[in-house]
């Protein structure tokens, strides 16, 4: 397993639906953390995800 983060960034509807993309991707990720913050209209989400190794 390794750890990673990604950043996702944009309006709410927008952010909602690239995370949902994002996570029925990696069916077999783990998220270890997930953190927001705001800015005028904009969300920011950061998520730490525990992912397998590929090549295990």
């Amino acid at each position: 397993m390794s750890l990673r983060s990604f950043v996702i960034r944009g309006l709410p509807k927008e952010v909602e639906e690239e995370l949902n993309k994002f996570l029925a991707a990696r069916p077999g990720v783990d998220i270890v953390h997930m953190g927001q913050s705001e800015s005028g209209d904009c969300i920011s989400i950061v998520v730490i995800v525990d992912e397998p190794d590929p090549l295990a």
